[in-house]
């Protein structure tokens, strides 16, 4: 059976073990500190709601097979709530999965070539690459097989499951670093050598607390010799890194507490023993596209397809050939929608579909003469409107909705916003550089950090009570060299945000004289934001409007 990676040898094992844990704390032998011990570093998170846990699938630069996609929403049928959840790490979750029924799901997904295993705890997490890896018009080179085949190497190690915290990865493909590879832990950015190709190699970056840019740990790595780099780091993290503080314990803090020279010193001496190991290198394999599906030549193109076209489908470098975005709302596909795309990528393009992430799923090589049948493909699934930028790419993580960290119902105030922009009438069809991020806590599982507009949740007291508010944050930028956080401290009650968002975005749309959003800030864009926030955080007392003291979706 076709897999999109080599899963560790030990899984089996690994099931096995966690089948009598789970045993185990049901008979009460081992309590729920030990069983959380046993569970988070395979992907299992207990959620908000007692009794009822999450299952994160990982899936490396977000590759997965139509096979593998039925397998998800049989799984999330049988023992979840019939939803999958996409996140901005380019994994998919299946939520409300019993207790009894956890170790039955990662059997069945395990025969499907998929797993959980790091899917959360302090372990190597999914390793994330650009979802048009291999087909965009800007990219130095693939660097899919790298992140798949650095995967596979990591996970084959005892000690990857077993850091000070949590350990991301992520590559990009060129300097733009969609992917954010400066902001993880260790970043691989392409470049183009003299005799060969390789990366710039980024370290100590991070997101959520105390967000942090990382510095440039090798200005050029041969592609074959990415996997030391990243052992190296690993080893250093393992033997240095704080185990005593979790508040301290991402890689971020050990660089600062070392001085990056110092953390350099450490790595590079890691390196050379490395070098004289030798161990067995990973095998880069060539993702080839399968373009043998069925075709259904001769369709004419059905209402909606031109704006479709011009909103939702780019070109690849490959003459003749198309990348095909799928708007996915808040990162959420019923299991029965994932079934029928899975039939899609069966007839469709190279067979297989990528998650991004923004939280949404992309197809590729699509050619010309697919298009309209594609186009009434996915409009039968609703999955074909003609969706701006900035609604198109919004992120918003789970929230308290199911996050036992969630402060804010970040998904209910993402709808809510949506649905102010869209019947606001603003010109968002260019504003293709302004990306607008959804947080329910100071973490960053919705990536606020580097939003051009990131929203923060938190709770404060107006009027003698409690009422959800957001930190707005303004001018993340994402690229190589000129990485930049979000800033600002800004509080608006949440059941405000979305009005708020509607006033500042029409003054940036009416501020034609700015090229981007980007320019509109630096030329007092911010001190707009500040002047229009001020007319949103007064809110009613209870008395008045009790509305105002409940969060959206509450």
């Amino acid at each position: 059976m076709e897999r999109t990676y080599e899963l560790p040898p030990s899984l089996p094992a690994d099931l096995e073990a966690f089948r009598e844990q789970t045993e185990r704390f049901q008979k009460g032998e081992i309590s729920a500190t030990q069983y959380r011990a046993v569970r988070v570093p395979q992907g299992i998170y207990e959620q908000r709601q007692d009794g009822a846990y999450m299952l994160r699938v990982r899936l490396p630069a977000g590759r997965i097979l139509p096979h593998q996609m039925r397998k998800l929403a049989h799984v999330a049928c049988t023992y979840g709530s019939g939803k999958l959840h996409l996140t901005t790490r380019q994994d998919i979750q299946i939520h409300d999965v019993s207790l009894k029924d956890i170790h039955p799901a990662l059997v069945e997904l395990f025969g499907a070539g998929l797993s959980t295993k790091g899917g959360g705890g302090n372990t190597v997490r999914n390793i994330t690459a650009c979802p048009d890896a291999g087909v965009c018009p800007k990219e130095v080179f693939d660097i899919s097989p790298s992140a798949v085949a650095l995967t596979e190497f990591l996970l084959s190690d005892p000690v990857s499951f077993q850091l000070p915290r949590k350990y991301k990865i992520a590559f990009s493909g060129c300097s733009e670093d969609c992917m954010g590879a400066a902001v993880n832990d260790l970043g691989f950015i392409a470049q183009p050598g003299e005799s060969r190709l390789g990366y710039a190699v980024y370290a100590g970056g991070g997101l959520g607390p105390h967000a942090r840019v990382g510095q440039l740990l090798e200005a050029f790595v041969p592609v074959d010799e990415a996997h030391l780099v990243a052992e190296a780091v690993k080893r250093v993290f393992d033997k240095h890194g704080n185990r005593k503080n979790k508040q301290r314990a991402r890689l971020r803090y050990l660089v600062e507490e070392k001085g990056f020279d110092a953390f350099r010193a450490l790595y590079r001496d890691e390196l050379a023993r490395l070098r004289k190991e030798s161990p067995a290198a990973p095998t880069l394999r060539p993702i080839t596209p399968r373009l043998e599906g069925e075709r259904i030549d001769g369709v004419p193109p059905a209402d909606g397809f031109g704006s479709w076209r011009r909103s939702n489908v780019t070109e690849q470098k490959q003459p003749g050939y198309y990348l095909v975005h799928v708007p996915v709302s808040l990162g959420e596909v019923a299991a029965g929608t994932m079934e029928q795309l899975a039939e899609i990528a069966d007839r469709f393009g190279e067979g297989t579909i990528r998650t991004t992430p923004s939280q949404n799923l992309v197809f590729r090589w699509i050619s010309e003469a697919d298009l309209p049948s594609l186009h009434r493909e996915l409009s039968k699934l609703g999955l074909a409107g003609s969706v701006p930028p900035v609604l198109r790419e919004m992120i918003a993580c789970t929230g308290a909705n199911t996050c036992r960290l969630g402060i804010c119902l970040s998904q209910g105030l993402a709808a809510a916003s949506r649905e102010a922009l869209e019947n606001a009438g603003l010109d968002l069809d260019e504003a293709v550089s302004l990306r607008l991020h959804i947080n329910g806590c100071p973490n960053s599982c919705g990536r606020h950090a580097v939003a051009s507009i990131g929203l923060v949740g938190a709770a404060r007291r107006l009027n003698d009570r409690l009422t959800p508010h957001y930190m707005v944050q303004l001018g993340g930028v994402l690229g190589e060299g000129r990485t930049k956080l979000a800033t600002g401290k800004e509080m608006i009650p949440a059941r405000n945000l979305p009005a708020f968002l509607v006033e500042f975005l029409r003054d940036f749309r009416g501020s034609q004289q700015y090229p981007d959003f980007d320019a509109y800030l630096e030329s007092g864009g911010r001190d707009e934001a500040a002047r229009i926030a001020g007319a949103y955080k007064e809110i009613p007392t209870f008395e008045e409007d009790e509305t105002f003291y409940y969060d959206w979706g509450a």
